[in-house]
């Protein structure tokens, strides 16, 4: 079904187009491109097509889907990819006895260590690494931050 209604000026049509409890598709017709992609960024609806009727749910890379009434969430497209995608983070702590850096309360020693961890990793002489790693090791046994 498509409704048509006419209208006196643009701020009207927008009205028009939004007073409805249901919002997949719109579309704007008119000469001018530029007016009509303001007034369809202004329609709230799932899709707004100007001077298109369609052609956006045979885009598959296209997301479809409503608002309002007309339903949540997306198909097609990335958006519809994400819609069916659960993400989940999992952390395994692989130094499970080192004390994190981000842990509060952490004193003077276990700083020192964590500064030599970080040159045992990134410290340009193989030297400088060895002796880093030596002054980091501490905080792999240490129970006390």
């Amino acid at each position: 079904m498509l409704s048509v209604a006419p209208f006196d000026s643009d701020e009207e049509a927008v009205g028009l187009a939004n007073d409805s409890d249901f919002a997949l598709a719109a579309s704007v017709w008119t000469n001018n491109a530029s007016r009509g992609e303001t007034l369809a960024r202004r329609i709230i609806a799932g899709t707004v097509m100007v001077n298109d009727t369609i052609s956006c749910f045979g885009i598959s890379e296209a997301p479809h889907g409503g608002v309002k009434a007309s339903g949540i969430g997306r198909s097609h497209g990335r958006f519809g990819l994400e819609e069916m995608v659960r993400v989940k983070y999992l952390d395994v702590d692989r130094l499970p006895r080192m004390k994190k850096l981000w842990w509060y309360g952490y004193g003077e020693r276990f700083t020192r260590q964590m500064e030599a961890f970080v040159d045992f990793q990134f410290a340009r002489r193989l030297s400088a690494r060895l002796l880093a790693g030596l002054k980091s090791a501490g905080a792999l046994r240490s129970r006390k931050l």
